[in-house]
């Protein structure tokens, strides 16, 4: 690329291929402007402006729509209560003056800046562009920022700036796949990419295109695209994809997966985005070097959080509050654990060549496994020497499709989010999704127990989407008084997808005329929606009364996960909408009370179907709130209101008298019925709510809204204090290390008397 290259060259390109529909006319353009303006040595300087997503040189820009907007604003000098400063800020809004670009943010900014920038070119060239695009990524405050988009606005017009701002968000639109990219440029490059993840590298290599590049092997230090496992239905349509091969089945896990790149006492953590997350090196490189037996090595598998507390792994989303801690030096039950699954390369020779039943020999003999901190996953041994007496394997060989079935009715009884079905003789392939892994999880298969939830809420969308309402904001009612309709709804979730596009007219058309913007903060939420104000959260528009507003049954992936950004204690991940029912009134949607009774009955899964283990449909419909069903004298009662029988206990000692238990939770494996009838045997008493007369708060986490509540009560003592004086029939000393939550006395009662 000659010095003098300009980005208008480019800009013309871009223009160009967007509005051309042909596949082999866009690669033709791309291939002309390589040969006619870029030198062979300066390719990157174009093809990572191209390809913005897989440009590692350059740092992340920190720059999101909503703070590009800000810095648009201040960089053009403009007051943020303008009309124009409104319609940045306010980019994926629709209505009568926002223009048929709402929703697309680079053409909402291209309006503005027209109206600011000259229609000739500022001349700025290609290799200036660069240079200033890595100065904005490694800009280190917003005013830095500013500054660089200020001198970007003087150097090119309005459409040059909307180009730029499609590279910073890293979404160009030009209706052209990396794959075609890649190919055109050389028909090595992508091969080359897949095993360096290095974007200057293959545009260096590759630079003569008629010049074939002999395969390239992996290497440490440098990222691999992963292998990747093909979605199926059901456990026969696996089967038969992999019929007559030796097939080993694993749990699915459910956390970073992660590359390890293991140089004596270097180590990299290596995303599926092929970035170095270095914040794992606090709480994993000692392990790792420690405990993986060889200098260089690569190893594929999952980052997860092990609680040794409570003898298993941790809940989805915990592993950046464990790397926080790590980092801080705190002392913690909860670690981080590395669980290898496959490796790729051993001292100085990749091994992705051999069979995977080979690699996991090598594992077995590479990876000394520490318990809770790495682990391996092979059949016949590693995790599997672990787990405690009942619990399911963790991978296994499969001889037939009921031997699936059953590791997979186990599996999801077991809370794990799925399974992976692999070919034993198969090589590991980057980026392959031939069929060579299979995963299997329950959301493929039926859906998840029907919730029905009321629309609260809307938020606009953004492509073709932009400026209507694309995703709502649904609630779950507050549990009604008898013989009463609910009065408030809690935000329960974002859903967006899961409609077609006539049903979400449908839809639209029925709320427009009562929805209501919310100027946040200047307004506050209607007083009947119970909302956090996370910005997550937060709609862009409220349905102005729920008697206005429409029920949506909604399914989700098999786990629900604890939510701080909403204002319900749990919230679903990946939820989509099964059908709008317009034939159920509005206060006939599912109660908080009875979800979160659903959440524990069903051991943190929505999902339902006898044949897989799940929670039963009955139990679903059971919970849901129904007028109907009132007015027979057949309204259902929440099962944790429901007092545990003891009627038939018979008791064995007396350490418990005079003494009232409340469970704030119970630990895996455990019901709260057992855990009543375990202190009723040993002449204690319990409460299903938390009041004045309970003695003693137990629980065996200590996270929720529950927990919450006990610590105002007083101190939270550990479960495991109750087992224990159960299991020895006498009432033991109260350990510090035992007590969840405390008033500053209990340091000096615990001294002195035993509770």
């Amino acid at each position: 690329m000659s010095a003098e290259t300009k980005l208008s060259v480019l800009v013309s390109m871009f223009e160009w291929i967007q509005k051309t529909k042909q596949t082999s006319k866009k690669r033709s353009k791309f291939r002309k402007f390589l040969d006619n303006f870029c030198k062979p040595e300066d390719y990157f300087g174009s093809i990572r402006l191209v390809l913005p997503g897989l440009d590692r040189e350059r740092g992340s820009y920190g720059l999101k729509e909503s703070v590009l907007a800000t810095c648009l604003v201040d960089a053009l000098g403009m007051s943020r209560e303008s009309p124009d400063a409104l319609r940045l800020f306010n980019w994926r809004k629709g209505g009568p003056k926002t223009g048929a670009n709402a929703g697309n943010f680079a053409l909402v900014s291209a309006e503005v800046l027209q109206r600011r920038q000259g229609m000739a070119s500022g001349g700025l060239s290609i290799k200036e562009l660069n240079d200033l695009l890595d100065r904005l990524a490694s800009a280190e405050n917003r005013a830095e920022k500013t500054s660089i988009l200020s001198t970007l606005i003087n150097k090119t017009n309005a459409q040059e700036m909307k180009w730029i701002i499609m590279i910073i968000l890293k979404d160009l639109k030009l209706g052209v796949s990396e794959k075609t990219i890649f190919h055109e440029f050389h028909p090595d490059a992508e091969d080359l990419f897949n095993v360096t993840c290095d974007l200057k590298l293959v545009c260096e290599k590759l630079w003569d295109r008629s010049q074939r590049h002999k395969r390239q092997d992996i290497e440490v230090g440098k990222a691999v695209r992963p292998q990747l496992a093909m979605r199926v239905s059901d456990a026969h349509a696996a089967w038969k994809k992999l019929h007559g091969k030796e097939v080993v089945v694993e749990c699915k896990f459910d956390g970073d997966r992660i590359q390890i790149h293991k140089n004596g006492t270097e180590v990299h953590y290596f995303s599926r985005n092929f970035l170095d997350h270095s914040e794992y090196v606090d709480g994993m490189s000692d392990v790792i070097v420690q405990n993986v037996l060889a200098d260089r090595c690569i190893l594929d598998g999952e980052m997860l959080v092990w609680d040794a507390s409570m003898n298993r792994f941790a809940e989805f989303g915990s592993n950046q509050e464990i790397v926080k801690a790590a980092k801080e030096g705190f002392d913690s039950d909860r670690q981080l654990c590395y669980v290898a699954f496959d490796i790729l390369y051993l001292r100085d020779t990749s091994v992705i060549h051999q069979s995977l039943k080979e690699r996991h020999e090598l594992l077995r003999k590479v990876v000394k496994p520490l318990k809770g901190r790495l682990e391996i996953l092979v059949p016949n041994g590693g995790l599997n020497a672990h787990r405690l007496p009942g619990e399911p394997c963790w991978s296994l060989i499969a001889h037939n499709v009921d031997g699936v079935e059953e590791f997979f009715k186990e599996t999801i009884e077991n809370r794990d989010e799925g399974i992976v079905l692999k070919d034993l003789g198969s090589k590991w392939e980057p980026s392959d999704r031939s069929g060579k892994w299979l995963k299997l999880k329950p959301e493929y298969i039926r859906a998840g127990s029907d919730l029905d939830v009321l629309i609260i809420g809307g938020y606009y969308g953004s492509g073709r989407h932009g400026g209507e309402v694309a995703q709502f904001l649904v609630g779950l009612a507050e549990h009604p008084s008898a013989n009463e309709y609910p009065r408030r709804f809690i935000s329960f979730c974002r859903v967006g997808t899961g409609l077609s596009d006539d049903e979400l007219e449908a839809v639209l058309t029925k709320l427009k005329p009562y929805f209501r913007k919310y100027e946040y903060p200047k307004k506050t939420p209607p007083s009947f929606y119970q909302v956090t104000n996370n910005s997550k959260e937060r709609p862009d528009v409220w349905i102005e009364s729920p008697e206005k507003s429409v029920i949506l049954t909604i399914t989700s992936d098999i786990r629900t996960i604890r939510s701080e950004v909403f204002a319900a204690p749990y919230s679903l991940r990946f939820p989509r909408i099964d059908r709008v029912r317009y034939d159920k009134p509005w206060h006939e949607c599912l109660d908080m009370q009875s979800f979160i009774e659903l959440v524990h009955s069903s051991n943190g899964t929505t999902q339902k179907g006898k044949e897989y283990g799940g929670l039963q449909h009955n139990i679903a419909t059971q919970v849901k709130y129904s007028k109907r069903r009132e007015k027979q004298n057949a309204s259902v009662v929440p099962l944790h209101f429901i007092q545990t029988d003891v009627s038939d206990v018979r008791g064995e000692t007396l350490i418990f008298s005079n003494m009232m238990f409340y469970f704030v939770n119970v630990p895996s494996g455990y019901s709260l019925e057992s855990m009543h009838k375990m202190v009723a045997e040993n002449g204690g008493t319990f409460s299903m709510n938390l009041n004045n007369s309970v003695t003693h708060c137990v629980a065996a986490e200590s996270k929720g809204i529950k927990f919450q509540a006990a610590k105002v009560h007083g101190d939270v003592i550990h479960y495991s204090w109750v087992w224990d004086c159960c299991s020895q029939k006498k009432l033991l000393p109260l350990q510090l290390k035992l007590v969840l939550h405390s008033f500053p006395l209990i340091y000096f009662f615990v001294s002195l008397f035993s509770f």
